[in-house]
C-alpha cells in the first residue's frame, strides 16, 4: 500500500472507529480462509465490519480516537471488530464465535457505551437484551394493561349474566312444582 492509499485507509477507519458503537480486539490463531470467511459473513448480517490491520496502523488510528488506551492490546495478529448499530447486538454475534469448538479466536479488549471494557465486561453486555427485545417488551407491558382491564371490565356483566339466568331457572323450578 502507498502513502496516499494508507492516509485513505487511516482516515476512513478513524471515522468508522469514532462512529462505533461497540469495538472488539480479537485475537486470532491457524484461522483457515473458509473460517474467517464464515466469521466475517456472519458478522456483516448483524452490521459488524471485521478488520485485520497492522498494529502500527491500528495504533495511529485508536491513538486519534477516544479509545487510546486499547493501543496497548495491539500485539501479534489482531482483528478490529466494530459496528455502529445496537452494542449490544454486536457484541452477541462476537460472543456466539468465542469459544466455538476448532476456532481459534479470543477478546483482548474493547469499546462500548463509550468507555472501555474488558473481555468480561463485554461477555456481561452480550448477556444483556437488545434495543429490539426491549422495544417488545415495553410494547408488551403498555399493550397487558388495557387489555387486562378490558376483560376485567366485561367479566363482571358476564357473571351478573350467569346470576340472572340460574336465577331465573331457579324461578322457573320452584313455580312448576
Amino acid at each position: 500500500m502507498n502513502r496516499a492509499g494508507k492516509e485513505t485507509f487511516v482516515s476512513e477507519f478513524t471515522k468508522g472507529i469514532n462512529d462505533a458503537q461497540a469495538i472488539a480486539l480479537l485475537s486470532f490463531n491457524k484461522l483457515s480462509v473458509e473460517q474467517m470467511t464464515a466469521f466475517r459473513l456472519s458478522l456483516r448480517k448483524n452490521n459488524v465490519r471485521v478488520k485485520v490491520v497492522k498494529n502500527t496502523l491500528a495504533k495511529r488510528v485508536f491513538g486519534a480516537t477516544d479509545y487510546k488506551d486499547v493501543s496497548k492490546d495491539f500485539q501479534g495478529p489482531t482483528l478490529v471488530a466494530y459496528s455502529n448499530g445496537d452494542p449490544v447486538v454486536a457484541t452477541k454475534a462476537i460472543w456466539e464465535w468465542v469459544g466455538k469448538e476448532n476456532f481459534d479466536i479470543k477478546i483482548k479488549s474493547g469499546a462500548a457505551l463509550g468507555q472501555i471494557m474488558s473481555e468480561a465486561q463485554l461477555k456481561a453486555l452480550s448477556k444483556l437484551p437488545g434495543k429490539n427485545e426491549l422495544f417488545v417488551g415495553f410494547l408488551w407491558a403498555l399493550k397487558s394493561a388495557p387489555t387486562k382491564f378490558l376483560y376485567a371490565l366485561q367479566d363482571h356483566p358476564r357473571k351478573l349474566g350467569y346470576a340472572l339466568g340460574a336465577l331465573r331457572d331457579k324461578k322457573a323450578k320452584e313455580s312448576g312444582n
